[in-house]
């Protein structure tokens, strides 16, 4: 077929289809990747032969046809499917698409199918649902997926995450059109519209028109009457269609439909006519409509002519399903009502440790310990707690800058310990960003980092031990497969109605869809760090509420929480800037005194009081919950406080003079702040803060200089190919190298040497698509004859050196090009000056969400973005 023939194939009978033009332009170059995909629900009806019967057009144009058991979508659309079920209805649902294929005289030899879950519960497909998720209103995946979720009046946070999943599968999947039917065109535009900004290409999209039901409406598994089942007997198919409408004055119902969008595709597939039980032919439906219409053609006829045909049809099912495997398997997959399974109710929690050490602290001690300076009373549960094995849970966001509010938990985390408790510290990255994206996806990991090692400076500063302490990230576990599945059966049990109660009053935009998924990760954190008691600024005690409901939906128990104390701004006017606001953990002494001195602090006023809060909330916390106000003998000497009380009435009685006050607070803080600073500067902390808080790019005045090497040198000289290690071994007389034989689309795989043995281990090597360099001129290694370079990110400390990979989906052979800089490759690089490759690579590095670029330009092949596993702001060579 040419091009044309197969672009009019594939759009045969389509309702609608979305960027033609990029289909053209593909089938020019290669075939064309679709996929379509079913959520795994309901049993697949008669309508599902109305998609086949396009896969069968596909598949005749060439096309490569991936069919997607959406089973992590089922799921998330209001629960249809249980989960314990899901597994049986995905082979049932494989088992049955075969059958009705295989029914209509389709090969599937060429035919994929992919299980959703295979990849969907993956790091980084949970890694891209999250940046998604901070990019995305509440509104507009509501709105995206009107048509498709079902719409209730208490609706589930998953029905909004199911619009973005469907548009990440393309992605995922390497396909360059999405087909499905014309009820998913709010997703596919969705689609368009959102993976551009997650830095992926857009993709085109087939629409199939919708198949009235039976009797009115759309054709639904859940409605008996308006469906005919694929393993309906033949007296049940003549009772549904004979009762059907199928009336010349609505020639648009369900048995005019499935004559137009299934009998006459299949047997024009057959080379056949369309005779009826009257004898009358017809090649065409536009050749029967106009006869129905005018009465030429009763619907008695045509009923009883589709009755014969579809019964054909589906024997071939039938016969298929009589096996004992596949009955049984459909008796799994859907089980009587009596039989279907029940809510989780097993615990599966994480094991904790026993208990420490704790001779001669009573109970009533500890609890004294677990109760000072919080924001709320003890609660009941706490007893209990302290006697389970104590594991305290500290969850911190990492917004801005780490002020010294954080030495006010520092110090309740010193009680924590104290009392017996072992302490687990949470620098929650990704929740960071999803709180309206007041973190950079790419930093976020890197302010965790450094708000821990500044936690971990204070408490040493402090002599509080870290024997008993754990420090974590929450991208160290939250887009692990365990965590992601929990996550969602939770946004499949919650209501975005409960998630709103907590999210208002604790996230900073809580329109966005990241909000909605916010309280459901917090809960989360209390499963996966072990920890039987939460302790959190008080700012998040509408959480307990949430928490306490929802773990039990993902078997575990709720926790005990406990609230601190939160500081207030330290100015009562709004803030020209956020830094004026608070007092940054390592601030300069010039800086603190300055905002000590403009912070509000108004005589006698104790309703708001930054700088008695700052005592309240840090210093008496810190140095043992007493405080000593330095006064000269002329204005009545020193005044020792043991209380915050006594301290508050003083000022409150203008005993206390502002001024004193602010002094006394001055040299304390300069006591706390002093030795964190002095650790803050040491070089490898000096280095994870400017990965934090990278400086702005410098402005430059005039045209800016160009990369080195690149006046002359342009990347479509490079011949960058997709290969396939086919073979590994290691060098006979080099042990740091590998010989690889690599297939990249030539008649022979081409022989490449790489010095990648301490990096890379040999079963990893094996079958690994790769990026070659494959216009080098052949040189020998070591003896060896290497005629290529497989192109990686290295960086040098700590050393690390990772193969750049092709988009998925891409072929052997298929080639590399930079976005924009589109041309023929040299035959040979010219190469000839020692430091020629050098700066011809100089400009090509891995950007902040680890995809491969030259001077900020995407490295990229037909399907997608090359990038690479880990390695960000790395050189690539």
């Amino acid at each position: 077929m040419t091009p044309a023939e197969q672009l009019k194939l594939i759009k045969r009978q389509l309702d609608e289809v979305i960027g033609e033009d990029r289909i053209t332009a593909v089938l020019k170059e290669r075939p064309l990747k679709i996929y379509w995909g079913t959520a795994t629900t309901g049993k697949p009806h008669i309508a599902y032969f109305v998609p086949m019967t396009k896969i069968a057009d596909f598949l005749k144009a060439g096309c490569e046809v991936t069919v997607l058991l959406a089973d992590l979508h089922a799921y998330l659309d209001n629960m249809k499917a249980p989960w314990e079920l899901i597994k049986f209805r995905t082979q049932y649902y494989e088992a049955v698409i075969k059958a009705m294929l295989t029914a209509i005289g389709v090969s599937i030899d060429k035919l994929k199918f992919v299980q959703g879950t295979s990849y969907q519960l993956g790091s980084k497909f949970t890694e891209d649902v999250y940046k998604l998720s901070s990019m995305v209103t509440e509104h507009d995946a509501l709105k995206a997926g009107a048509e498709v979720v079902k719409q209730i009046d208490a609706p589930a946070q998953s029905g909004l995450l199911y619009p973005g999943l469907q548009a990440l599968d393309e992605e995922y999947l390497g396909v360059d059109a999405q087909f499905g039917g014309v009820d998913q065109r709010k997703i596919f535009t969705y689609a368009e519209k959102y993976l551009p900004k997650l830095g992926y290409q857009k993709r085109a999209h087939l629409m199939n028109p919708m198949v009235p039901g039976l009797t009115g409406g759309k054709m639904s598994s859940s409605e008996i009457d308006s469906k005919i089942d694929l393993l309906d007997s033949a007296e049940a198919v003549e009772r549904k269609l004979s009762n059907a409408t199928c009336d010349p004055s609505e020639p648009d119902n369900g048995v005019m439909a499935f004559v137009n969008y299934v009998v006459f595709p299949v047997l024009q597939g057959q080379g056949k006519d369309l005779t009826l039980e009257d004898g009358k032919t017809f090649k065409s439906f536009e050749e029967l409509k106009p006869a129905f219409i005018e009465g030429k053609v009763s619907g008695e006829v045509l009923k009883s002519s589709l009755i014969k045909f579809l019964n054909q049809l589906l024997s071939h099912i039938r016969k298929e399903f009589e096996s004992p495997e596949l009955q049984a398997l459909t008796a799994k997959a859907y089980p009587p009502p009596s039989e279907m399974p029940t809510a989780i109710t097993a615990l599966s929690e994480p094991v904790r440790s026993g208990e420490l050490s704790l001779e001669g602290l009573s109970l009533e001690n500890r609890m004294s310990l677990m109760g000072k300076n919080l924001s709320e009373s003890v609660p009941k549960g706490l007893s209990a707690a302290m006697g389970d094995s104590p594991h305290v849970l500290w969850s911190l966001p990492v917004y801005g800058r780490a002020n010294v509010a954080l030495l006010g938990h520092v110090a309740k985390i010193r009680d924590f310990l104290a009392a017996g408790c072992r302490v687990t510290i949470l620098a929650d990255d990704i929740l960071s960003h999803l709180d309206a994206s007041q973190v950079p996806w790419e930093l976020a990991p890197h302010r965790a980092t450094y708000f821990l090692d500044l936690i971990k400076s204070a408490m040493i500063a402090n002599k509080i031990p870290l024997d008993n302490v754990t420090f974590v990230k929450g991208s160290d576990y939250q887009k692990s497969e365990a965590y992601a599945l929990d996550l969602y059966r939770l946004t499949a049990l919650v209501t975005c109605k409960e998630s709103h109660l907590v999210s208002e009053k604790v996230v900073k935009d809580p329109n966005l869809l990241s909000a909605l998924i916010h309280p459901d990760m917090m809960s989360l954190d209390e499963k996966y760090s072990g920890a039987n008691i939460r302790y959190a600024g008080c700012k998040l005690s509408p959480l307990s509420v949430f928490s306490e409901k929802v773990l039990p939906l993902v078997g575990a128990q709720p926790r005990v929480h406990l609230f601190g104390q939160e500081m207030p701004s330290l100015l009562s006017r709004a803030a020209l800037t956020p830094e004026e606001e608070y007092i940054e953990l390592i601030e300069q002494e010039s800086q603190l005194k300055k905002k000590i001195k403009s912070a509000f602090c108004e005589e006698g006023n104790v309703d708001f009081n930054p700088v008695l809060s700052l005592v309240k909330t840090i210093i008496m916390p810190m140095t043992g919950d007493s405080i000593t106000i330095n006064r000269s003998e002329e204005h009545g000497g020193d005044l020792v406080f043991d209380d915050h009380a006594s301290l508050k009435d003083s000022f409150k009685q203008k005993i206390l003079h502002p001024g004193d006050l602010k002094n006394s607070v001055l040299g304390y803080l300069k006591q706390l702040i002093e030795p964190i600073r002095k650790a803050a500067e040491a070089p490898a902390m000096k280095k994870i803060q400017n990965q934090a808080y990278p400086p702005p790019p410098k402005k430059t005045k005039g045209p800016q200089k160009a990369a080195a090497g690149s006046e002359e040198f342009k990347p479509s000289q490079f011949n960058m190919l997709v290969g396939k290690i086919v073979e590994i071994s290691r060098h006979p007389d080099a042990e740091s190298l590998y010989v690889e034989k690599i297939d990249v689309g030539e008649a022979e795989p081409r022989t490449i040497v790489s010095g990648l043995v301490k990096f890379v281990k040999e079963e990893e090597m094996k079958d690994r698509m790769v990026v070659v360099l494959a216009n080098l001129k052949a040189s020998k290694m070591r003896g060896v004859t290497s005629a290529g370079m497989v192109l990686c990110a290295s960086v040098a400390e700590p050393a690390a050196c990772e193969p750049i990979k092709p988009a998925p989906g891409s072929k052997p052979g298929d080639r590399v090009i930079v976005e924009g800089n589109e041309g023929e490759p040299d035959a040979e690089l010219k190469t000839k000056k020692s430091d020629a490759l050098t700066k011809m690579l100089s400009g090509f590095k891995t950007d902040g969400s680890c995809k491969a670029t030259w001077n900020s330009n995407l490295l990229v092949t037909s399907t997608g973005p090359v990038t690479v596993a880990t390695l960000k702001n790395a050189p690539i060579k």
